[in-house]
């Protein structure tokens, strides 16, 4: 039996690979653990770790460390925690292998003390490009240290080989979020607004918008010109927490502030968690910011996207998205036009949800994993 552990830090993580820590978590080929750490187990990014006890998973090995995020040294500090404690873990488990998502700066640590105890990474979604964040070089670093890799699309397979310099044990099963569509339950309107205490008006917004860390104000011009642009129109806004990086702290007392401001039409919501995110992308007119989800999950199920700033400049787009700088006149014509209009484009969830019958990347990675470990 293959010891396999699973690392998240995230809420984005844990929604895109919560299929496969189910299917992993109920599979005799495998002996598997979940590591948990970082914003999972802070109130201020929605407490999430009660998320994953809600799915029923096992929270034994919870890794909490310092996540204050105030100057760039603290996340080298939280990674030298993370790589100690994944380290001791790990050794205690006997772990043969290690699953990682994507490009933060936990996930690198994470990988990290795996490869220096010998145990092979398991990476997903590598391949990937976000030419205005930290990630996107630490990204690359992860599939280095990695063994398997499962990409999200061929461009990114052919990135991965690229920097494998091999094609060998390099997977494309497409985005994890397939996954999760698959298993959606679809929520009226009703049932969101009941769940969320978030009302639903004419016209609504969904903004997540994260720290642009390699710019020296992390991006915030864009989502100052951003929040005094919708002070011209009435739509209700939920905001979603940023990511804990450098730079959070003022996203997050300004987006406050202007909640006080505009009372009754805006909203904030640490973490929706993937059922409810997946349905607001339904529901809402449009997505707004900078977060992958505008890039990868929103256009996939072909939700109206506004993507501001360079955050996610060179990520392979899944479908149709609104690209715009940070300055308020490119922001001011780009929410004019999506929210100007009568009638913005409507889903059709139920026919959506059949359309995508792809197959399920967990099982596909699922599969090759017992065909190869």
């Amino acid at each position: 039996m293959k010891k396999i552990a699973l690392f998240t830090g995230t809420r984005a993580e844990y929604g895109l690979m919560r299929t496969l820590i189910k299917k992993l978590n109920e599979d005799n080929h495998f002996e598997f653990n979940l590591l948990i750490s970082s914003t999972h187990l802070n109130s201020r990014f929605g407490n999430t770790i009660e998320e994953i006890k809600n799915d029923g998973i096992s929270t034994e090995f919870v890794l909490p460390i310092d996540i204050a995020t105030k100057k760039k040294s603290d996340m080298g500090i939280q990674t030298a925690e993370i790589i100690k404690q994944i380290t001791l873990t790990l050794e205690n488990l006997k772990s043969d292998n290690l699953i990682i998502l994507g490009d933060r700066f936990e996930s690198f640590g994470a990988a990290a003390a795996a490869h220096l105890l010998g145990v092979k990474n398991i990476h997903l979604h590598g391949g990937e490009t976000s030419l205005g964040a930290l990630d996107d070089k630490l990204r690359h670093a992860i599939s280095q240290l990695s063994t398997f890799h499962f990409t999200s699309a061929d461009i990114h397979k052919q990135k991965v080989e690229e920097i494998m310099g091999s094609s060998r044990n390099v997977f494309n099963v497409g985005p994890m979020v397939i996954d999760g569509f698959k298993h959606l339950d679809l929520l009226s309107k009703k049932d969101f607004e009941s769940r969320t205490g978030f009302t639903l008006a004419k016209k609504n917004l969904l903004i997540t918008f994260h720290p642009e860390t390699l710019s020296e104000d992390f991006g915030i011009k864009g989502l100052q010109n951003l929040l005094e642009c919708l002070k011209k129109y009435d739509c209700n806004i939920l905001f979603t927490a940023p990511n804990a990086d450098v730079g959070s702290d003022l996203i997050l007392n300004i987006i406050n502030n202007f909640i006080k401001n505009t009372k009754g039409k805006s909203f904030f919501i640490p973490s929706l968690g993937q059922e409810l995110y997946l349905n607001a992308l339904l529901l809402f007119d449009c997505v707004v910011g900078n977060s992958s989800s505008g890039i990868v999950e929103a256009p996939l199920l072909g939700a109206n996207v506004l993507n501001i700033g360079d955050r996610q400049k060179g990520r392979h787009r899944f479908g149709k998205v609104i690209d715009v700088k940070n300055d308020y006149n490119s922001i001011s014509n780009a929410v004019s036009s999506v929210l100007s209009v009568n009638k913005l484009k409507k889903i059709d969830p139920t026919k959506l949800k059949e359309s995508i019958n792809k197959d399920s990347p967990s099982n596909q990675i699922i599969k090759i994993l017992k065909a190869k470990l």
